[in-house]
């Protein structure tokens, strides 16, 4: 008899132990996302610019577009991606929903021009590759087969190299603001509502 009062008690401690230790593990609530608000206010080159936040008196952010690698500046094609950027986004108001920062301390995040996203306009219109880590081709894998496809922008005169590879043969843009772009035979850049989404 005292035997099986034994084991109850213990049963009962070791429920009131396993419910104590699970409240214990209760995950926190998740962050709640970070979204800035302002106008574009410098374009620095396909894939990177400067947003003036709505608050007065607050220093531009640099922000590096995610999921998407545009050419080096100093790299064939490298001009025309920023100009295709300039023209998307440069004085434009836009939410950056943001991701991470990198480690450039750079803001990353996806860039919104209302409900349009600038990195999907980016790789759709030839102007830049989806990112790529590993085995992941990055989140605009389509639109940048579609490109490649239909010989848009970078994709045109073929041949065209990735930034990681351009870098890997060549080295960082180090003084590039110094140098010219080297000459490049691409198109001009699609204005966005000549060509709608596809």
């Amino acid at each position: 008899m005292k035997t099986s009062w034994w084991m109850g008690l213990a049963v009962l401690y070791l429920a009131f132990a396993s419910a104590s230790a699970a409240q214990k593990k209760k995950p926190a609530p998740p962050a709640k996302p970070v979204v800035l608000t302002g106008v574009v206010s410098r374009i620095v080159d396909g894939d990177t610019l400067w947003l003036k936040t709505e608050g007065d008196g607050e220093p531009s952010v640099v922000v590096r577009l995610q999921g998407i690698d545009a050419p080096e500046s100093c790299q064939p094609g490298g001009s025309e991606a920023t100009a295709a950027l300039n023209g998307l986004a440069l004085g434009r108001s836009v939410s950056v929903h943001v991701v991470a920062r990198d480690e450039f301390g750079r803001t990353v995040g996806k860039v919104l021009d209302g409900q349009t996203d600038i990195g999907d306009r980016m790789v759709r219109d030839g102007m830049a590759w989806s990112s790529r880590y590993q085995y992941d081709r990055g989140p605009y894998v389509a639109e940048e087969r579609m490109a490649q496809a239909l010989k848009r922008g970078l994709h045109a005169p073929g041949g065209a190299i990735q930034p990681r590879d351009f870098r890997k043969q060549h080295g960082p843009c180090e003084g590039a603001a110094s140098k010219p772009a080297a000459a490049s035979s691409l198109p001009a850049p699609v204005a966005m509502a000549a060509i709608g989404r596809c």
